[in-house]
C-alpha cells in the first residue's frame, strides 16, 4: 500500500535527521550528536557568531571560491593576519554581518547553510598584510548576499567551512560584486580579481609558494598537509 502524502508531514525533525544520516556524503560522518535539526542549526549559529580554533576539527578544511583549501593551522594563521589591532574589526567597527536563513542541507544532514548581507563603514586604519597600512576613507561597505556553510563531525566540531559564494550581484553592492574579504578589500581601494579561473589570480597565488614562509598570507595549504578526506585537487582560483 502506498504511503499517504500526510506521512511525510508527520515525520518529526528528529526522525528526518536520523533518516538523512543514512545518505551522508563521503565528506560526512553518518552518526551525528544532535537530537534534532533545531539543535544542529543552533550549534551552527553559535559557531559563526563567535568562532574559535577550539571549534575546529583537527582535519578541518576552509574553502571559498578562490581561497583554499586551508587546513586548520593555516586557516587560523590567515585569520590572525587580518585580526587584532588594525584588523578588519578595527577598520569596520560598525560591521553588521546580517546572517539569516540557517537551514539543514537535505542531502548532507550535518551541513548547515546560511546567508549574509554585510554592511559597514571603513572608519579605521587597516594594516594590510601585504601593502601595509591603509587609512580610512569613510567608504560604505555594502556586500552582496552570499551563501556560506559549515559541516560538523560526530564530535560537534566544524570539519568544513565555505564562504564567499555570491548569489546575486545585482543588489546595489559597493564591492564590485565581490564577497567575503575580497569585498572589504575592494571598499578599501585594494581591488583583487576574485574570479574563478582568473589567470592573474592563479599566477599570484602560485608565486607565494616561492616566497619565504610567513611573508604574505597563503591562499591555500600545501597538498601534503591537507587531510586525507579532502579529494578535490583544485587549489585557489583554479577551475
Amino acid at each position: 500500500k502506498a504511503l499517504s502524502p500526510r506521512w511525510g508531514e508527520q515525520v518529526t525533525s528528529h526522525h528526518r535527521l536520523r533518516l538523512l544520516c543514512k545518505v551522508a556524503t563521503e565528506s560526512s560522518e553518518s552518526t551525528l550528536p544532535f537530537a534534532s535539526e533545531e539543535e544542529l542549526v543552533q550549534r551552527a549559529k553559535s559557531y559563526v557568531a563567535n568562532p574559535t580554533p577550539d571549534d575546529l576539527a583537527d582535519d578541518f578544511i576552509f574553502r571559498g571560491p578562490v581561497i583554499g583549501p586551508l587546513n586548520k593551522s593555516d586557516f587560523v594563521a590567515t585569520l590572525s593576519s587580518v585580526g587584532g589591532p588594525g584588523g578588519i574589526k578595527a577598520a569596520f567597527s560598525d560591521l553588521q554581518v546580517n546572517q539569516f536563513g540557517f537551514t539543514v542541507d537535505p542531502t548532507e544532514p550535518n551541513r548547515v547553510w546560511y546567508f549574509e548581507r554585510p554592511r559597514g563603514t571603513f572608519t579605521g586604519a587597516f594594516d594590510h598584510p601585504v601593502v601595509g597600512r591603509i587609512e580610512p576613507t569613510g567608504a560604505k561597505y555594502v556586500g552582496p548576499p552570499e551563501a556560506r556553510s559549515v559541516i560538523f563531525d560526530s564530535k560537534r566540531k566544524v570539519r568544513y567551512q565555505s564562504v564567499g559564494y555570491v548569489v546575486d550581484r545585482f543588489t546595489g553592492d559597493t564591492t564590485g560584486g565581490r564577497g567575503a574579504i575580497f569585498g572589504m578589500y575592494y571598499v578599501m581601494g585594494q581591488a583583487m580579481d576574485a574570479t574563478v579561473g582568473s589567470p592573474l589570480t592563479i599566477f599570484l597565488q602560485r608565486l607565494t609558494e616561492f616566497l619565504p614562509e610567513g611573508l604574505v598570507p597563503i591562499s591555500y595549504s600545501k597538498r601534503e598537509s591537507l587531510p586525507s578526506w579532502w579529494k578535490d585537487e583544485r587549489m585557489g582560483a583554479e577551475k
